[in-house]
């Protein structure tokens, strides 16, 4: 921990090299002439006179210990001064027609901010501050346009790459800055100008050189080198790392960091081993805030919350970073690199992105990763016929084999229960010796993983294939994958539609339909003439022709997933229910209905189902039943509705179509949209009345004389 904190405080900016056989590039401070655009002038200048004071945990030493209040609060607005007469382009106004402060919050929250800054609770009061990296006053410090400017790219101003990017577009960099700012429509975009003097500006180069300032932060590339005390011949209780005052460099350090720093001097290994290297490599970043490697780091309980899927059914895996014990022997170095110096990401479906650190920052971490993760030597099937083998492999992959594609992503295209990481990838981002390992005993790499085992202690569960030599059968996926994004898709990827079909009875299916929710009951008749009742309310959802439904959305999709409706000439009811009292009608808003309750349905010897619920005193039965094509009019549906009960209101009505036009034919029919005529036999004609959607047509109903009927013929 000494090592990473020596690198994190800068010390050898002043000491030479704490380990000379390191590769990493030692830690550089932010990178003034491009950090300070966007800043206001009046923090910068606060922040010089006492970083501690301005911002709590900063690296930032105070350099001014030595100095008197007045001539430390003239020192840093000199070289506030000097600063800012180095940065000549003020940032732009932004364009906030688009802002938006909630969904800021949201992402703020999702994509990988709070692995290492404070999450917030409904109230904007921070959390685990002991545990995150303090964003200090951002109100007092980034204007809108600075901030937004710094979270899209981030690397400008902190090349180190402490503060990585995560690729975010300008609008979502936009949305975080505004819900970090707390911003309002009202608020500028832009830091308050400041005019440099000059006089002050000639005096703040002169204390920036004298006070050691250069000795962290370049001015065009201009650095002093280090001149002082070696590490070795260092007394680790004086100066910088003693509670005592002096001319040195004061730091707001820990107990705990002052005597991890103290220990590492003392000790002073001359060169850390590799596996220290890159410990300290994944310190340095940060990285252990999401990943783990060896025991050391990963998602902490307290955060797990935040770390979240497009899809539970991956499990944990879905969610939470990969492990990196063992990645240098997992990924080809292409891979590796693509994922350390680009940030490129094979999971789609994590929420918490990948960062990019930059090549500078990790490039170096792949050959170390590469040179100590080291597996087993395993010996690889051979095999002569390319063609068969390969064949093997698709066979295999498939839902005839192994079904692979049930769960993994091909060419793009997720499987219908999970999309799990594409297997068009795997040939050129995995080590193939990793690949055999895994598959031979997954739960050895990912304890707990959804990955089943298809070779337990070796032994393969399909002996048809390859004469069930398992080695074989995985030496045929790993060809077969090698091809790539040009392989041959397996089988099960394409699906064919699983139809259900009503023959001379009626078919029924209970799932989720679309517009109607997971309580809605499709009914195919004979004639191929169909519905979608919704038992939520109680009301005739939709109607087609033709084929009835492909239920495999459901059916493969583990319970999940919504029926699809086949044929033609699809028509859709409005929402709410259709039996309502007048004066008091149901809205969306109320959400589930306060008087209706569903009470099942009976089957007739055709399989047609009667409808059954209970709207306050009154008992409904709903019965559709099909009407055969004739030689001038085509098929259709007739519903029977009978009411039963003596409400104490009888101030009732059906609704029985709302469209945006309603014209009547004749005295018993009615013109919905000009594409369904409904036909209505009733005691009380049915009237057009005005809604917020367009027209109503309702029956109004005498339901006083204890039983009743209302009849309705659809045909579209």
């Amino acid at each position: 921990r000494g090592r990473v904190l020596i690198d994190r405080f800068r010390c050898e900016a002043c000491h030479d090299r704490f380990d000379k056989t390191a590769s990493l590039t030692p830690n550089q401070a932010p990178d003034l002439l491009q950090s300070l655009r966007g800043i206001n002038p009046s923090y910068i200048e606060r922040f010089i006179a006492d970083p501690h004071q301005v911002k709590l945990g900063t690296s930032m030493p105070q350099m001014m210990g030595g100095l008197s209040d007045t001539d430390r609060h003239s020192a840093a607005k000199a070289i506030a001064h000097y600063l800012h007469s180095l940065t000549h382009q003020p940032t732009k106004p932004l364009s906030i027609e688009s802002l938006n402060v909630e969904r800021g919050r949201e992402l703020y929250h999702s994509v990988g901010c709070v692995a290492c800054h404070a999450p917030r609770d409904p109230s904007e009061k921070e959390m685990l501050k002991n545990s995150s990296i303090p964003l200090g006053r951002l109100k007092e410090k980034y204007s809108l346009s600075g901030l937004t400017a710094f979270l899209k790219n981030p690397h400008l101003a902190r090349p180190s790459g402490r503060m990585p990017s995560l690729e975010l577009t300008h609008w979502e960099a936009l949305d975080i800055a505004g819900y970090l700012l707390n911003f309002s429509k009202e608020s500028p975009t832009t830091t308050p100008a400041m005019q440099a003097e000059i006089e002050l500006a000639v005096k703040g180069k002169q204390q920036f050189q004298e006070l050691g300032c250069v000795r962290c932060h370049s001015i065009n590339r201009e650095r002093t080198s280090p001149d002082q005390l070696a590490f070795a011949k260092m007394d680790p209780l004086r100066g910088c790392l003693s509670n005592s005052p002096g001319k040195w460099p004061r730091y707001q350090f820990t107990d705990s960091q002052r005597k991890a720093i103290q220990a590492a001097i003392r000790q002073h290994a001359p060169k850390a081993t590799t596996e220290q290297q890159i410990t300290n490599h994944l310190a340095r970043l940060n990285c252990f805030a999401c990943h783990q490697r060896n025991g050391i780091g990963g998602v902490s309980a307290e955060r797990e919350e935040y770390y979240q899927t497009t899809n539970l059914n991956l499990g944990p895996q879905g969610r939470i970073p990969p492990a990196l014990t063992g990645v240098g022997a997992k990924l080809e170095s292409k891979a590796l690199r693509d994922v350390l110096v680009n940030g490129h990401s094979v999971r789609p479906y994590m929420k918490t992105r990948m960062p990019q650190f930059g090549a500078e920052n990790t490039i170096s971490l792949v050959s170390r990763l590469e040179q100590i993760d080291q597996l087993p030597p395993m010996e690889f099937e051979t095999f002569r016929d390319e063609k068969l083998i390969r064949n093997a492999g698709w066979e295999l992959a498939g839902t005839g084999g192994l079904n692979c594609i049930a769960c993994h992503t091909f060419q793009m295209k997720p499987a219908k229960t999970m999309p799990a990481i594409d297997l068009t990838l795997m040939g050129t981002r995995l080590n193939k010796r990793w690949f055999y390992h895994y598959l031979l005993n997954p739960q050895r790499f990912h304890p707990g993983t959804v990955m089943p085992s298809f070779w337990p202690d070796g032994k393969s569960m399909r002996k048809d294939v390859l004469q069930g030599n398992a080695k074989l059968q995985i030496e045929a996926l790993w060809q077969y994958l090698l091809e790539g994004r040009q392989a041959r898709t397996p089988r099960g990827l394409i699906v064919e539609p699983i139809e259900l079909v009503a023959t001379d009875e009626a078919v029924m299916l209970r799932r989720s339909y679309p517009s109607i929710g997971k309580r809605g009951i499709g009914v195919g008749y004979p004639h191929e003439v169909n519905l979608a009742y919704d038992a939520e309310q109680m009301r005739l959802g939709m109607i087609w022709k033709g084929k009835f439904a492909d239920p495999g959305g459901v059916w493969r999709g583990q319970g999940h997933g919504t029926v699809r409706p086949l044929g033609n000439d699809l028509l859709r009811f409005s929402d709410g229910p259709e039996l309502e009292s007048v004066q008091s009608s149901w809205t969306t808003e109320q959400g589930r209905l306060p008087h209706h309750q569903f009470l099942g349905y009976v089957l007739d010897d055709k399989q047609r189902p009667t409808f059954r619920y209970k709207f306050h005193d009154v008992k409904v039965e709903d019965n559709f039943r099909e009407i055969k094509p004739q030689a001038m009019s085509s098929s259709g549906l007739r519903r029977t509705i009978t009411f039963a009960g003596q409400p104490s209101s009888s101030d009732f009505h059906f609704r029985a179509a709302v469209g945006k036009t309603v014209k009547p034919i004749g005295s018993d029919a009615f013109l919905v949209d000009d594409k369904l005529m409904l036909k209505i036999k009733s005691d009380r004609p049915g009237k057009v009345i005005e809604a917020a959607t367009g027209k109503k047509l309702v029956i109004p109903l005498d339901l006083s004389r204890g039983k009743s009927q209302l009849v309705l013929e659809y045909h579209w």
